[in-house]
């Protein structure tokens, strides 16, 4: 083995990749609608976007795979998955936040409610929704316990919603900013995890759809 294929092999066992997936399109995301918990799945578009994303992840050394268990990912993550003939590992603390009642009503009447109300954390309170920290710690701490179980067998792909990979974001950078970020349907992003190190992610690609555009 010559030094410099060494060296790369170093490398790809000091890290691991962390294919996060966002769910393809549902028929209340195509009307703008919220979806929260309701279980909606996936329409057709939503189900060739899944396939478009399976090729796009072929040879990417994917040997475990993850999910929320709200069938528009489990669905998107299943589709992926006959690919590689590999299991779904699905999970709660994958799913999306929830408004509570205001799960299931259009955008509108969601930031009307939200201008009257004038506070995010009262208004979802109000609704029975689920308190953002209460959302985020359940998310972080399950993203956390996957990678770091998994670390020393390869790379690993998770499916799961907006809501959610916004807020591993905002917990890699630090900054609640990022809570806002564009997730288009199906997008993929990288994450890079250095099992050597304390600061230890690194964020390779975000938001990328041109393989379903």
């Amino acid at each position: 083995m010559s030094s410099l294929t060494f060296l790369f092999a170093l490398i790809e066992f000091s890290f691991m990749k962390i294919f996060l997936v966002r769910h393809g399109e549902t028929d209340y995301g195509k009307k703008h609608f919220t979806t929260g918990h309701i279980d909606i799945p996936l329409n057709m578009t939503g189900k060739k976007e899944a396939q478009a994303t399976t090729e796009f992840l072929k040879g990417r050394n994917i040997v475990k795979i993850f999910s929320s268990s709200l069938s528009r990912a489990s669905e998107t993550a299943n589709i992926i998955a006959s690919e590689f003939d590999l299991p779904v590992i699905e999970s709660d603390e994958l799913m999306e936040h929830t408004s509570g009642k205001l799960d299931g009503v259009s955008i509108k009447v969601f930031l009307d409610k939200l201008k009257s109300v004038g506070d995010f954390n009262k208004m979802i309170l109000q609704s029975g929704g689920e308190r953002w920290n209460v959302f985020t710690e359940r998310v972080w701490n399950k993203f956390l316990e996957i990678v770091t179980k998994n670390k020393d067998e390869g790379n690993i792909l998770i499916v799961t919603h907006g809501g959610v990979t916004r807020t591993i974001f905002s917990e890699i950078f630090g900054s609640p900013f990022l809570k806002v970020l564009s997730q288009g349907n199906c997008c993929i992003n990288v994450i890079n995890y250095d099992k050597e190190k304390e600061d230890m992610f690194r964020v390779e690609l975000v938001n990328y759809t041109y393989h379903i555009n």
